[in-house]
């Protein structure tokens, strides 16, 4: 059903043209009575349902709405810590890692100074 007034549009949509839009998209590609599995929109003839514009539009109406306000407060997840707790120690490597060594750096070239460049030349 295509919202026709103003307060047809749910409360949480942020953008009226892009849902209207996206809603009238949903509403031309719904399934084919006698074939479920393919588009009943002549543009999308040989497209398994859900098609891409149907799956657009889905997008476009998500994108247009708020996102939900999460409940204020501390958010309590006793599962995670728990599950976190069975892990703890569980990878060790089987052998102990060799230790690091760098090379030692090049020795860097020593300038001449400039009065010996002045007797060589």
């Amino acid at each position: 059903m295509l919202p026709t007034t103003p307060t047809d549009v749910p409360e949480d949509v942020t953008d009226v043209l892009l849902w209207r839009l996206a809603v009238r998209v949903a509403a031309d590609h719904q399934p084919d009575p006698h074939r479920p599995s393919r588009c009943a929109n002549l543009r999308c003839a040989h497209e398994a349902y859900p098609c891409p514009p149907l799956r657009d539009a889905r997008r476009a109406q998500h994108a247009a709405t708020r996102p939900r306000r999460f409940t204020p407060g501390r958010a309590r997840v006793p599962a995670v810590a728990a599950a976190a707790h069975r892990f703890v120690g569980w990878f060790r490597p089987t052998r102990p890692a060799p230790p690091v060594t760098r090379p030692a750096p090049a020795p860097v070239p020593r300038r001449q100074p400039l009065a010996a460049l002045r007797l060589a030349a």
